[in-house]
């Protein structure tokens, strides 16, 4: 009886509805291609200034302070020169007396060979003179007595020039220990200057980056770290060294920018991002809303949704470029349903 009038087994099985993802084409664009690195913006060369001769400084420029600007040539201090003056005067009357006495002594010369002929014709001999019977031994030390005071004279000469110290380029003072008055000694460190012509910034990368940067570069643009005010400046890529080492595989990358103090707000020292174009590349633009544990996709490929990795190259707002790592056939994802797994079998809905 049981038997006979027992309910019916269950024949129907779970609902297998197929799930429908909303999707559409994926926003490929050429964009350019980026390197960017850090590094600190450096004068290309450092000059301390050292005195050359002794004395009192007797006048400075005014702008010969730290902070100050110079032109080419400018003159920063000058130092006592009397004494100098002195000392070219007494070497040029010296050399007037030795002068005199080269010529009485070429006069003196020219007398001895004269007697010397004389007497020859007269014994009718052909004899050789000796030089010291002709004093060719005091005529030439005459001369290089004259010599040595001509010496003395450009001495004298080029520290009465070294009394006067001037800027060799166009300088910012960073140091100055010059005042009138001031006894220097010689030696004496009176001033450091950084040119102005140009400065240098030397940036840290990897190697396997520097590829990217050898391969040609269309752009360098340099930004102060920290003033978002100040506009991109355009450097000039110089150069760049390999350094390797057990801990680290860098690459110096050194950029040069004319005159970089002339632009508000840059000084030496100051920490530099710069953003090297090299070229363009295919990138693809989502929306960041669509980034899934920053570095995943929903994409559909070949009847499947499925979780893509992404390599992201650039955010601007909303927006983000990654790398077109992509299939041709590949779409995006803009919905799916709670639940969905990767690699889930899908159903698509056209955007």
């Amino acid at each position: 009886l049981i038997l006979i009038t027992g309910p019916e087994p269950l024949t129907a099985g779970a609902r297998q509805d197929t799930p429908q993802v909303t999707v559409s084409a994926l926003n490929r664009s050429q964009q350019t291609r980026e390197v960017i690195a850090y590094g600190t913006l450096n004068p290309r060369k450092t000059l301390a200034l050292k005195t050359q001769v002794s004395g009192e400084i007797i006048w400075t420029h005014d702008d010969f302070v730290p902070g100050g600007m110079l032109d080419q040539d400018a003159v920063l201090f000058k130092v006592d020169d009397r004494d100098h003056l002195i000392a070219l005067e007494s070497a040029e009357a010296r050399y007037e007396q030795a002068q005199a006495i080269v010529d009485i002594e070429q006069g003196r010369y020219e007398i001895a060979q004269l007697e010397w002929s004389t007497w020859q014709d007269d014994q009718n001999l052909k004899k050789e003179p000796s030089p010291l019977a002709l004093r060719e031994p005091q005529k030439i030390e005459v001369e290089a007595r004259r010599k040595t005071i001509i010496a003395e004279i450009n001495r004298a000469k080029l520290l009465l020039e070294r009394t006067v110290v001037r800027a060799p380029w166009p300088a910012s003072v960073v140091n100055a220990n010059a005042a009138l008055g001031q006894v220097l000694g010689t030696g004496d460190t009176v001033g450091i200057l950084y040119p102005l012509d140009y400065g240098v910034v030397d940036l840290q990368i990897p190697i396997k980056t520097l590829g990217l940067i050898e391969s040609g570069i269309e752009q360098v643009t340099l930004h102060p770290i920290g003033n978002n005010t100040s506009e991109g400046i355009t450097g000039v890529f110089e150069r760049s060294v390999k350094i390797l080492s057990e801990d680290t595989r860098l690459a110096t990358v050194r950029v040069r920018l004319d005159q970089p103090l002339q632009y508000p707000g840059w000084a030496f020292g100051m920490p530099i991002k710069a953003t090297f174009a090299v070229g363009t590349q295919q990138v693809v633009l989502v929306s960041s809303d669509l980034i899934v544990s920053g570095n995943s996709l929903w994409i559909y490929r070949e009847g499947r949704a499925m979780l893509h990795q992404i390599y992201p190259v650039a955010q601007k707002d909303q927006w983000m470029a990654i790398e077109n790592n992509f299939d041709s056939a590949d779409k995006v994802v803009l919905k799916r349903p709670i639940g969905l797994f990767d690699g889930a079998l899908a159903d698509i809905v056209e955007s």
